[in-house]
């Protein structure tokens, strides 16, 4: 299964208990696979998933575990999903990142985001819908509008005028497109990532090249609350930093989908 590592390009989340395991196998499948049963409960990074993004989680009898998708494509646990949780997406005040490549939400799975928010630029076209926040319009797939919404209401209840400016020039949100120098698609693609203002913004890449990478950001605090505080990560805390750039990645700041130590 294709996994992807990020490093992004600046230019119905409802909430179901996991459905039951799939019994049959995985069309395709060799037939020496024994079939799924579900001794005890999946990792928990496993059932964090089908949470936010359904699918079911599967155990075949020699013991490992995978996430089956609603369209039969069958997703390892280790290591597919067990890397999305290698690195802990930090939250509260915002600190400098001097790690190197100190990235969470960098790594995901394509398939499982073709699933969700489509396969096509026609698809993810037809479920836009327009969502107004910081007083811009932004054009966003339809499975993130409530929350997004929520945002909006966040922002607006501090009553702060000086935030304004960092809605002024929007980067954007759908774009179907390849991330520069990669084969991958962009969050971009699915309209689930949202660029603010450009001019106030800091990307890794406008760096210089030769010298060591020097972690920078003009975005406020409560900006990056409100958008967290309802399930979207931040560029501003990746060592390859992109301080415009949120996206909707509920299942990283949910504590209880992190793998107990």
């Amino acid at each position: 299964m294709k996994r992807s590592l990020l490093f992004l390009c600046a230019c119905s989340t409802q909430q179901a208990t996991p459905p039951p395991p799939v019994p049959s196998q995985t069309p395709g499948a060799s037939t020496s696979i024994a079939p799924a049963v579900i001794a005890h409960d999946p990792p928990a990074p496993l059932a964090c998933i089908t949470k936010y993004y359904g699918g079911s989680a599967r155990q075949e009898e020699r013991g490992a575990w995978s996430l089956v998708l609603e369209d039969g494509t069958a997703i390892p646990y280790d290591p597919d999903v067990k890397e999305l949780y290698e690195i802990v997406y930090p939250t509260g005040a915002i600190q400098p990142i001097t790690q190197v490549d100190f990235d969470p939400g960098r790594m995901r799975i394509d398939a499982l985001m073709l699933a969700t928010y489509g396969k096509t630029a026609s698809e993810v076209q037809h479920a836009l819908t327009s969502v107004r926040v910081g007083g811009k319009w932004f054009g966003v797939h339809e499975k993130i509008a409530a929350p997004l919404k929520r945002v909006a209401a966040r922002i607006d209840a501090l009553h702060d005028s000086s935030l304004a400016k960092f809605f002024e020039s929007p980067g954007g949100t759908f774009n179907w497109r390849k991330i520069a120098g990669t084969d991958e698609l962009s969050m971009h693609a699915w309209a689930i990532a949202i660029d603010l203002d450009t001019t106030r913004s800091n990307y890794w890449r406008n760096e210089r090249q030769d010298k060591p990478l020097v972690w920078k950001n003009s975005y406020p605090q409560v900006i990056v609350d409100a958008f967290e505080a309802e399930g979207f990560i931040w560029g501003g805390r990746w060592y390859h930093f992109d301080t415009m750039h949120f996206e909707y990645r509920p299942e990283l700041l949910d504590p209880s989908c992190y793998p107990t130590k």
